[in-house]
């Protein structure tokens, strides 16, 4: 796949940024019927065979039906009724609301359909704050819901307080979702953003910016909606290679052997972090530590709020290409082809994950699972509990230089020019990205609507798999 672009060649300072990951490394009763209650036979002779037990039950069965029937459900309070819906899934409150009218009245309750999106596990979504609520509110007014009009439950309805308003509709955003996942089976329009001046190493967005870094030197932020550069910042002497941020902070790692740290409202830096003694290639951060890796092979843990360096972990045999930090723990990848679990507060390496061939160049990590890409052109997915390999994946071309999962999916990036998108649970390759990129791909992210990926051809590439004037402001 790769052999059909034009073959691109890194500067000595660019290889020493990217190529480090390449080295070695009912009970019934028919009383008509009398059974023998003394037997010294193991079956009763009385006994009904197989056949004479289908024909009895396909007897019950029709006088059930011919005999009067009773809509328990109507005759429930409102509240009970809708709770009793809670346990139907999606595909199946369409047939519940064919059954009758007053079915069809109780799955259009706003709570039910809140449950529904809520028990789907890898459905997450954004809490609005009061000033950004949606003022198209879909909620029920207990005072004019047909339900009272069917005599449901010993008052006739329910009492006009009982029903909490939504400031979401549920049902809608159901419907947005599952087809949002429909979409996931297609290659969507592109975009691409043009503003740096040379390859772009990596990315972070959210819901209303995306933010790149590069071997410009400069890192760059961009408005999510429109697409617009809104902003770039300079500190950085050599390289950009890795950023993370969060609502208050931005740290950023650079061949320059250093880490910077952002002010997120003002854009201004905040401190610069010495220690390293090669190129950072990869920070992560929580409200505890700042975790940087680098091409000395070595792991710094630094304090989020004094920004001392706390201590350095060792261990690799390579350069440290990736880390990933959770609830005290980090994962890191090498160039030594080797996964490694440290805890945090010891430093000490709990355990290591061993099975790929060659150097690592990426790594995620979540509590429970482990993904890892390599230079062996394969993706690895790890039980953190037991240190085992659950799958291997395979389809890349090349070194598999980056990834981003969540529960249901995995998205990666290869040297291979493309990007593909994987089944978390099967490992099955879904979707392959191979016309966004005319060179290496060095990182990707995604969210529910959107994956974004940047390469060495300058080109950050926004996939949107949003439908037309679908609202997905909600969606994680």
């Amino acid at each position: 796949m790769a052999s059909s672009h034009p073959t691109t060649t890194a500067t000595t300072q660019q290889q020493d940024d990217i190529d480090s990951a390449q080295q070695p490394s009912l009970h019934l009763t028919d009383t008509s019927m009398e059974l023998v209650t003394e037997s010294s036979s193991p079956v009763p002779q009385g006994y009904p065979s197989e056949e004479e037990r289908s024909n009895l039950m396909d007897k019950i069965y029709k006088k059930l039906l011919d005999g009067p029937r009773i809509d328990i459900l109507s005759k429930l309070p409102y509240e009970m009724a809708t709770h009793v819906l809670h346990f139907i899934d999606m595909p199946n409150l369409a047939k519940v609301a064919s059954i009758s009218k007053a079915w069809s009245l109780l799955t259009k309750d706003n709570a039910v359909w809140k449950n529904v999106y809520l028990h789907q596990q890898q459905w997450r979504i954004r809490t609005p704050s009061r000033k950004s609520a949606p003022n198209t509110a879909a909620t029920i007014d207990p005072e004019q819901t047909p339900w009272q009009q069917t005599g449901g439950g010993p008052t006739g309805g329910i009492s006009t307080g009982s029903i909490i308003k939504s400031p979401l509709d549920w049902k809608e955003l159901c419907r947005n979702r599952k087809a949002l996942e429909a979409q996931w089976k297609k290659v969507p329009p592109k975009t691409k953003l043009l503003g740096h001046e040379d390859s772009v190493y990596c990315i972070q967005f959210d819901n209303t910016k995306i933010v790149t870094g590069s071997r410009d030197r400069t890192i760059k932020f961009w408005d999510f909606h429109s697409l617009k550069c809104i902003d770039t910042l300079k500190g950085h002497s050599q390289s950009v290679l890795c950023l993370q941020f969060n609502e208050k902070m931005m740290v950023s790692g650079s061949s320059d052997n250093t880490i910077i740290v952002w002010d997120m409202e003002t854009h201004q830096p905040i401190s610069r972090l010495h220690g390293h003694t090669a190129g950072v290639l990869d920070v992560c951060f929580d409200d505890q530590y700042i975790i940087s890796c680098s091409k000395d092979t070595t792991i710094k843990v630094w304090d989020v709020r004094t920004m001392a360096l706390i201590k350095t972990m060792t261990g690799h045999r390579g350069p440290v290409n990736a880390v990933q930090l959770h609830q005290g723990q980090v994962v890191s990848a090498s160039g030594d082809a080797l996964v490694k679990l440290w805890d945090v507060a010891s430093g000490v390496c709990i355990r290591d994950f061993i099975g790929h061939e060659r150097g690592l160049a990426c790594v995620q990590f979540d509590g429970k699972t482990i993904v890892s890409g390599s230079n062996d052109k394969t993706i690895r997915i790890w039980d953190v509990a037991s240190g085992r390999c659950t799958k291997v994946l395979t389809g890349h071309e090349n070194l598999v230089r980056t990834l981003h999962f969540d529960q249901n999916r995995i998205v990666s990036g290869s040297y291979d020019y493309t990007v593909k998108v994987w089944d978390m649970t099967t490992g099955e390759c879904t979707l392959d990205l191979d016309k966004g990129h005319v060179s290496w791909v060095f990182d990707v992210q995604f969210s529910s609507s959107r994956i974004i990926s940047t390469s060495q051809d300058r080109n950050i590439v926004v996939w949107d798999f949003a439908i037309p004037d679908m609202d997905t402001s909600m969606f994680e």
